[in-house]
């Protein structure tokens, strides 16, 4: 259901999402707010200031039907120290943005995107006027931090779940991005009837689907590997360097990597170390409007993760962004891809397995035919794994927090008619 956006109709809901991410580089808040303003609602995201390619971007913009609020937090990845204080800071600025977007004009709905889910704090001022709240767990922290090598009986894992429980409790409605963490979320007690999955499926509008490659790979003397997203040890990018680095003098394979992280100079570091300076390409990061031009440069999309009680539970997105470009995609087996992807659709090799990742890489430059037939047969499920149906679920669950009545409002708001 659609209607003409106007926000200065005061009739039009108020819907305000904050979250600690840079967020025109983040694929899913930016996906549910245009989504949502799609719709004709008024509204307002808070995000961390950011840097492209242009320079720093203003305070306050207005992209896509979205105001943008960004709070003078710079996001930096570091030690624990410095996590607790951008989510402390993010708490304490967002609450008081929040607030005053409240006071302006009555807020409907506030979305926290985790994380971390304590966010939900700032949505206080709000809540107690009579807002409804929205959780959406982008990740499970307490298996991210146990993947770090934090025992699950440890005090920081505890305090993590705890918070995570009292996060979800507080919501009216908890989203998430998988199955698999609806599975990991009823486990920790979150109510069926309050939780709703929205897949971080691709909007096509950014990654249209495009024709098959001719041939494949694209050029027949070399053998370009993409790796997009953060560089960080979880995503385990050294594995991929250390296959490259037994491909030597056998497959003419380079790698690029589009993105940064904490380990982008370790893995450029083993790269120079083992003789790979040539064949390592860094592009940096890149504005989605651009990500799916650079990824029909490639001929194998890499999502290399590792398994583990945080990499079960991980969807990688940039898989079906990959198919939709072309792209061979070649992936560790974990738990929750193996659900989503079958074995003729996809290249799997075994997690933190250098030798079964080069050896996957020889068998795909040694049969082309087959690389072929199996993009053919991923390509077929893409219809199933488009934003566009996810659009309408997070349309109909917003409408049902919409229209019901709240404290401070006994009549309901109603979508004007078509």
């Amino acid at each position: 259901m659609h209607w003409s956006r106007n926000i200065a109709n005061k009739n039009v809901p108020r819907v305000a999402m904050l979250a600690h991410t840079c967020y025109l580089m983040d694929p899913r808040v930016r996906r549910e707010a245009e989504a949502l303003a799609e719709n004709g609602l008024e509204v307002h995201v808070i995000s961390l200031s950011e840097m492209l390619q242009a320079g720093s971007e203003p305070a306050s913009a207005f992209v896509n039907g979205v105001s943008i609020h960004r709070l003078p937090i710079k996001r930096r990845r570091g030690s624990l120290l410095r996590y607790f204080y951008e989510y402390s800071m993010t708490i304490i600025r967002g609450g008081v943005k929040l607030a005053l977007l409240h006071f302006g004009k009555r807020i409907a709905v506030v979305d926290i995107h985790n994380m971390p889910d304590l966010l939900v704090l700032a949505a206080l001022v709000p809540r107690i006027g009579g807002c409804k709240l929205v959780l959406d767990v982008h990740d499970p922290m307490p298996e991210l931090y146990m993947s770090w090598n934090h025992g699950p009986h440890s005090l920081v894992v505890r305090c993590l779940r705890f918070q995570q429980k009292f996060s979800c409790w507080l919501a009216d409605l908890v989203l998430s991005v998988s199955e698999t963490m609806r599975e990991n979320l009823r486990a920790r007690g979150v109510e069926a009837n309050k939780l709703t999955i929205i897949h971080n499926y691709p909007d096509q509008r950014q990654f249209p689907l495009c024709n098959l490659p001719q041939s494949w790979p694209r050029r027949a003397n070399s053998l370009v590997v993409l790796y997009c997203g953060t560089v960080t040890a979880h995503y385990d990018l050294a594995l991929a360097v250390r296959a490259i680095a037994a491909l030597a003098g056998e497959v003419p394979v380079r790698l690029r990597i589009m993105g940064s992280g904490n380990d982008l100079h370790e893995v450029v570091r083993l790269a120079s170390s083992l003789g790979l300076d040539d064949s390592l390409q860094l592009i940096g990061n890149v504005p989605i409007e651009k990500v799916a031009e650079e990824m029909r440069r490639a001929d194998i999309g890499l999502s290399c993760h590792r398994a583990g009680i945080f990499g079960d539970l991980y969807f990688s997105t940039k898989i079906i962004e990959y198919l939709t470009q072309g792209l061979c995609v070649v992936t560790a087996r974990t738990y929750t891809i193996s659900k989503y992807f079958s074995e003729d659709s996809v290249f799997f090799f075994e997690p933190g397995n250098a030798a079964a990742l080069a050896d996957v890489i020889r068998y795909v430059w040694n049969h082309p035919a087959d690389v072929v037939a199996r993009l053919g047969r991923g390509r077929r499920l893409l219809p199933q794994l488009s934003w566009e149906a996810e659009k309408q679920q997070l349309w109909a669950v917003y409408l049902s927090l919409l229209v019901a009545p709240t404290r401070r409002n006994r009549l309901p708001w109603r979508p004007p008619e078509m």
